[in-house]
């Protein structure tokens, strides 16, 4: 399956389209509070446009897609029969949620459940097979003293200790074994 930047679906005459003029006025972007929610949702899982040609995602406004599409925060996918066409995030989408800091939960989230890039205070992502060692090293360290407040906002339900729990998170299996490279 291919992303690219979201074309215009065509205007089919038998479907009630809201579709705004493409030479006319663009829609006001939404707030960035707005696209974040969005964006989490998206990044939690695939969200799929309407199946029937309808401007939007379920549960997520056409005003709000266009200001992410606009950003370069989301790719869409080939259509699919029936279903939609997928929506992802961009690096650019990611960056956005983590950016966030402590409060995207969403963001944390995604972080701690991959094994592939580090991102660091400042919103810059780094390939993990990439890092110098030393540098994994202090990454996860960070990560283990700061346990505690990550697991509230990203599971707080769990009822494992802090320490217990990010060492099984896969981010801090990739850095681990990437230190010790």
């Amino acid at each position: 399956m291919t992303f690219t930047r979201n074309p215009a679906p065509p205007n089919r005459p038998d479907l009630p389209v809201q579709r705004t003029d493409p030479a006319g006025p663009r829609p006001a972007p939404v707030r960035m509070s707005t696209a974040r929610r969005a964006l989490a949702r998206i990044a939690s899982d695939a969200v799929r446009t309407h199946a029937s040609g309808r401007e939007g995602a379920p549960g997520i406004s056409a005003r709000t897609l266009h200001t992410l599409d606009a950003r370069s925060m989301v790719r869409y996918g080939a259509p699919v029969p029936g279903l939609g066409r997928p929506v992802r995030t961009t690096w650019k989408g990611r960056r956005a949620l983590i950016s966030r800091g402590p409060a995207g939960t969403a963001a944390w989230l995604w972080l701690l459940d991959q094994d592939e890039v580090w991102v660091a205070a400042d919103g810059r992502t780094y390939l993990i097979a990439e890092m110098p060692p030393p540098y994994c090293a202090n990454a996860a360290a960070w990560l283990q003293r700061n346990a505690a407040l990550l697991r509230r906002y990203a599971a707080p339900q769990r009822r494992v200790d802090p320490l217990t729990w990010i060492d099984r998170t896969p981010l801090m299996r990739a850095l681990v074994e990437s230190a010790a490279d």
